[in-house]
């Protein structure tokens, strides 16, 4: 009999709390994506570098593992209490507290193989589209095969039975301590309340919302200059303190709007401002820690897309500014030439060659020019011919510079542009005593495989002293070229550098050999780990946000169908109540949102000032912010919508 109850229940759940299985089955299929990809060889064997795709996953699982515990919990307990009175009536008709927690267990891994069941075939068909996306980042010819692996369901598995072990310890536990009386009154138990002291609540409020503001401030202050590395120990103090300020708005915030909304009669009595404002608040005050938390969850989650938006943005900027030709060897010794030219025909149709040098100069014009000791690691500074330096622009098929008799350019890294421009440096003089200006100072174009240091100078050729520094093979190739390449090439006089690795021959890249297909993979295989990674946190966080809020408006949707048949006898037509439960539900969804806005946006305005220096623009965070906040909405409001429809339904009933 208890079975067939245990079976009713749990379809009855299933009805009643659709949302939550949605979001728990989205949340199991995305580990079983995840852990597919992590296992899969043709991932594996991108690169040299996903390798550490599958190790990054067990980090993150484990924080995804605790989220999703959360929200499982969290539901359980709140179904739990729902159902209070009629595991109170079980009690008075005489089965045991052993039978009921049978009963218990049995309905909720009834839920949770439930949605196990369905996460297996809809993860392999997640984990197909992201090997769509995996070929599109990598530029593969064909699709990436993903195999359904032991290995990931075992995993997926285990997952699954952590979450329920510890689910089910503590809703176990949470009734075994539970008495008939308890049970039968449990349904009209809170969260714990805040004493509605409005003095005191109004001090707490302003010294968090303080809290918050110096938090952000110190952790701007990390960021605030190019080449000061941030302090750890501050950014985690700030963090720190962000989070207390979190929770600190959310706890007192429903007192405070409310004694500010009751002290202005205007906005008071304005149409049904304080049904709203009673309302929100009476369920705000009841729920405070727990939007606490959700607050914070939504922080985590703009914060980690913001961060996969910088480090793509800085993986783009990198390939194009350490790899503009296809290979690029700064020759040591000339009598190595034909080696490197006869590995180069072994694998390649060459496009273009070029061979050109580098020189000292002997004054350090720059070097000597910069204020501070920046660079003073700098032995030499260097430049180029203007010949040899339009012919790489040709190769890059970028302009080719002009350049008078009196003039030279500097061309630097952004980094050292900045520090160049502060220096004011005007003039270069060269062995002859003949002054030139400086034409402009450029970060555009700029190769720093052609010196290896953070800026040179490109003077006229008659200037430039044959006082050789470095000599530079530049190659332009048919094909594209690949790190099984790269590897080949280096080996040539650095086999100490190569190893065999999962079963995989690799070579690590020496200063003096760059390829572009190695730095291309290198930089795409981060590239994919982090934003995969990002999205994935960001993904199952707001997703868990949505579903909790959506429970609990749906829940109390039944509660408050009495207030909305009052406010229909006193002149309240259909229409009108359903524009007051899309205002009350707006109101309850945007609440969450609003800080998580600003310190998101607030944090990446202040990493941008470490980044802006690997990426194209100084001002491109704020497109990264608009694109992942509309990408986190659409979502939210999905779930905005959902329970907007349910909530109707349950008031029309």
């Amino acid at each position: 009999m208890l079975n067939k109850l245990a079976i009713k229940n749990a379809y009855r759940s299933i009805k009643d709390y659709a949302i939550y299985l949605i979001t728990v089955t989205l949340s199991f299929s995305f580990l079983f994506a995840f852990n597919l990809i992590g296992y899969s060889e043709d991932v594996l064997n991108l690169s040299s570098t996903m390798v550490n795709f599958k190790y990054s996953m067990y980090v993150v699982n484990s924080i995804i593992i605790f989220v999703i515990c959360f929200l499982i919990n969290y539901t359980t307990k709140f179904i739990f209490k729902k159902r209070s009175k009629e595991l109170g009536t079980y009690m008075m008709l005489g089965i045991k507290k052993k039978k009921i927690t049978s009963l218990i267990t049995k309905e909720n891994l009834l839920l949770g193989f439930t949605s196990l069941f369905l996460a297996i075939p809809l993860g392999y068909l997640f984990s197909i589209v992201m090997s769509y996306i995996m070929m599109n980042i990598f530029e593969l010819p064909k699709l990436i095969k993903i195999s359904f692996t032991t290995d990931a369901f075992i995993i997926t598995f285990l997952y699954f039975f952590i979450i329920y072990i510890i689910v089910l310890f503590l809703l176990c536990r949470r009734f075994k301590k539970m008495k008939i009386h308890d049970l039968l009154y449990y349904e009209r138990k809170n969260e714990k309340k805040n004493k509605d002291k409005s003095i005191l609540s109004t001090i707490v409020f302003l010294i968090s919302l303080a809290l918050g503001i110096f938090a952000l401030i110190l952790f701007d202050k990390q960021f605030i200059s190019i080449g000061k590395e941030p302090s750890m120990s501050q950014i985690f103090l700030c963090i720190l303190a962000l989070i207390i300020s979190i929770y600190g708005i959310m706890i007192t915030i429903s007192g405070f709007a409310l004694n500010f909304v009751l002290k202005h009669k205007k906005l008071k009595y304005k149409k049904e401002n304080l049904f709203l404002v009673r309302m929100f608040s009476s369920k705000v005050r009841s729920m405070s820690f727990t939007l606490g938390t959700l607050s914070v969850l939504i922080t985590l989650s703009l914060i980690a897309l913001n961060i996969s938006s910088l480090f793509k943005g800085m993986f783009e900027y990198q390939i194009s500014q350490n790899a503009p030709y296809d290979i690029s060897i700064n020759l040591e010794n000339m009598d190595e030439l034909p080696k490197y030219i006869n590995k180069i025909e072994e694998f390649y149709s060459i496009k273009e060659k070029f061979i050109h040098h580098t020189y000292y100069d002997s004054y350090n014009n720059i070097r000597n020019g910069i204020l501070n000791d920046y660079y003073s690691w700098h032995q030499k500074d260097l430049v180029i011919k203007l010949s040899d330096y339009n012919k790489l622009m040709d190769l890059k098929n970028e302009s080719r510079l002009n350049l008078q008799e009196d003039e030279f350019l500097i061309n630097c890294s952004k980094e050292a542009c900045e520090k160049i421009e502060e220096s004011n440096i005007k003039e270069f003089k060269t062995k002859t005593g003949k002054s030139l200006k400086v034409k402009d100072i450029t970060n555009e174009g700029f190769d720093r495989n052609i010196v290896g240091f953070s800026y040179f100078s490109v003077l006229p050729d008659q200037y430039v002293e044959e006082l050789m520094a470095n000599t530079i093979l530049t190659v332009n190739t048919k094909e594209k070229t690949s790190e099984l390449f790269a590897d080949q090439l280096i080996s040539i006089n650095s086999k100490d550098n190569c190893h065999q690795e999962n079963n995989m021959y690799i070579c690590y890249s020496m200063s003096n050999i760059v390829v572009k297909g190695k730095e291309e993979v290198t930089n795409k295989s981060f590239m994919t780990i982090t934003s995969f990674i990002c999205f994935y946190i960001a993904l199952i966080f707001t997703a868990v946000v949505g579903t909790i809020l959506a429970i609990q408006s749906l829940s109390e949707s039944c509660e408050y169908k009495y207030r909305y048949t009052v406010l229909k006898r006193l002149g309240y037509n259909n229409t009108d109540c359903y524009k007051l439960i899309r205002k009350q539900l707006l109101y309850f969804f945007i609440f969450p949102v609003m800080i998580p806005i600003i310190v998101s946006f607030s944090s990446l305005k202040s990493m941008n000032n470490l980044f802006q220096i690997a990426l194209t623009t100084s001002n491109e965070y704020l497109s990264y912010f608009m694109i992942n906040l509309f990408f986190f909405l659409s979502i939210y409001i999905l779930y905005l919508i959902a329970t907007y429809f349910g909530y109707k339904k349950n008031i029309e009933e």
